[in-house]
């Protein structure tokens, strides 16, 4: 009973990642959006996409982990920096990003209901070029995304409290 309890923890709080991103937004104009700030100095729009697609990759890993039982994936590729959020062109609505992410956390959260021992599942991950890969599990892995958007939201919400009004 005890192990199900915990089971369910991580899932549930990464099922929550998309309505405090929704709540966190709710009312911006577009001049709020595109506040600038945080660690890495990004506009809030930017950040919304970061962890809308920081999210899209955890669910792709999570998918390879529990189909395969187990395998490398790199993330190499992934490095959302200044130029990054150049390339992706966020001056859009943030809407449609926000849209996907409930549906698609839900998605992978009933497949990992489903499979078992679907948080305890392992994947190697490759972080940046010519460094080894390290082993996390698929809980390990849900975790950190959700104190990932806990740090960015409240970045966020920082920015916001500074805005001029």
């Amino acid at each position: 009973m005890g192990d199900q309890g915990a089971t369910v923890q991580p899932l549930s709080d990464w099922l929550q990642v998309p309505r405090a991103l929704e709540v966190a937004i709710e009312g911006l104009t577009d001049d709020d959006l595109n506040l600038r700030g945080g660690t890495n100095g990004w506009s809030i729009r930017e950040t919304v996409h970061h962890l809308v697609e920081s999210n899209v990759v955890a669910c792709t890993i999570v998918i390879a982990a529990v189909g395969t039982g187990g395998c490398t994936f790199d993330c190499a590729w992934l490095n959302p920096d200044r130029a990054w959020m150049e390339r992706m062109g966020y001056r859009g609505a943030v809407a449609p990003a926000i849209a996907v992410l409930s549906p698609l956390c839900r998605y992978v959260s009933e497949l990992l209901s489903a499979a078992p021992d679907g948080l305890r599942r392992e994947i190697k991950l490759l972080g940046t070029p010519g460094t080894e890969p390290y082993a996390m599990t698929v809980e390990e892995m849900i975790r950190l995304e959700v104190e990932h958007a806990r740090h960015h939201l409240q970045e966020v919400d920082d920015m916001l409290k500074q805005r001029p009004r």
